[in-house]
């Protein structure tokens, strides 16, 4: 197993891995009964894989912070159906087989990534799910891959916002509005009439993909490590 670095209280890991056919089967036998159940009623194919491989290095990760191995560690469900490990807090997203992680100690984190190499109808969705200003701004964008760039942009910020406050989706995309800046922004989201700040970013997870990471404290230090091949097996070979 690769050695894994401690989480320092004023900074947020985020790990991004790229899936492969070694890493699924160095990961499987990290995962519990219900986890490997949940895997059989998969449709076999790269979203199978993702769950497997992001499952397993949330064992470890979350294992290496709370002092435990990754098969002691134990992941409940919290209130809105969000997946909780106690005395860490985290956030997995994955796409077209880029799994990333976020890890921290003193505030909730969201994050999101979405593989923006495939058409989609990015005018029609903005206009219909997103808050004006941002519809606008993709309305603004060239067609073809500045337009999907630009949705891509907000999308993942607000999957990361939503995320990070907790009710995920239940929260209206239209109801907050996103920065257009990569670096870390504040922003409210109102819900039930309770006010709440985050902090969010751009995440560069690499190229064809976009990213964000929010978090629940502002100007926490960003450690990114990314793992593919060996190293990926490695760390997930205990």
């Amino acid at each position: 197993m690769a050695e894994v670095p401690a989480i320092a209280q004023d900074e947020v890991q985020v790990w991004c891995a790229r899936v492969d056919d070694a890493a699924v089967k160095a990961a499987v036998g990290l995962l519990n009964e219900e986890e490997q159940a949940r895997m059989e009623r998969m449709r076999l194919g790269i979203a199978r894989h993702e769950f497997v491989v992001g499952r397993a290095m949330l064992r470890v990760l979350a294992g290496a912070a709370t002092a435990c191995g990754p098969r002691e560690v134990t992941i409940g469900v919290g209130e809105h159906g969000k997946p909780r490990v106690e005395g860490v807090e985290f956030s997995v997203a994955h796409s077209h087989g880029l799994v990333v992680l976020a890890l921290c100690l003193e505030a909730a984190v969201g994050v999101d990534v979405e593989w923006v190499e495939r058409e989609i109808e990015a005018l029609e969705i903005a206009r219909s799910t997103f808050a004006q200003g941002e519809a606008k701004r993709i309305e603004q964008a060239a067609e073809g891959a500045e337009r999907a760039g630009a949705f891509f942009a907000v999308w993942t910020r607000k999957e990361a916002l939503v995320k990070v406050h907790g009710q995920g989706l239940t929260i209206p995309l239209e109801s907050f509005e996103v920065p257009e800046a990569d670096a870390e922004q504040a922003v409210e989201l109102v819900v039930k009439g309770e006010s709440q700040w985050f902090y969010v970013r751009g995440l560069d997870v690499g190229e064809g993909f976009a990213g964000a990471l929010a978090v629940g404290v502002e100007r926490l230090k960003l450690r990114k490590v990314e793992l593919a091949g060996e190293s990926l097996v490695k760390m997930l070979s205990v």
